[in-house]
């Protein structure tokens, strides 16, 4: 009986240790897959097809990407969270967090919305384009 009792938790500390290391292994992979290209600051120039302006906005939303989290401005909220991406040209911005200050922004709302919703990217020219589901949201240009 003892035997069959060390064969068990012997088996069962191989499975933990295994499914740690598989476990970390996914989330490394998915921190590297967010390309370096995409890691840096960018400006909201065009909102749903059409170009913002400082009257949509308290001023325009950036964000900053880094290999695995986002952080930045609605024009007049604070905003961070996670990035993650299984491929390139593949994106969600999760564990959304933000202020909630009153703002005069018209389009606050409709930017947060589409960020949430976001699933891929593709850059051109210095330029961020976010998609969804439905087709492109939103186009971004190199921060400073």
């Amino acid at each position: 009986m003892k035997k069959i009792l060390m064969l068990f938790i012997a088996v069962s500390l191989v499975y933990s240790c295994k499914s740690t290391k598989d476990a970390n292994a996914s989330t490394n992979t998915a921190e590297k897959s967010i390309e370096k290209k995409i890691q840096q600051s960018w400006v909201l120039e065009n909102l749903n097809g059409k170009p913002v302006t400082e009257k949509d906005f308290s001023s325009l939303p950036k964000i900053e990407m880094k290999a695995s989290t986002f952080s930045g401005s609605t024009g007049c909220n604070a905003i961070k969270g996670n990035l993650f991406s299984k491929d390139a040209g593949q994106i969600q911005f999760l564990n959304f967090t933000s202020e909630t200050k009153k703002c005069e922004a018209k389009k606050e709302g409709e930017f947060v919305q589409l960020l949430k919703t976001t699933s891929g990217y593709s850059i051109e020219n210095n330029k961020l384009l976010l998609s969804n589901q439905f087709g492109p949201t939103m186009l971004f240009k190199k921060g400073k």
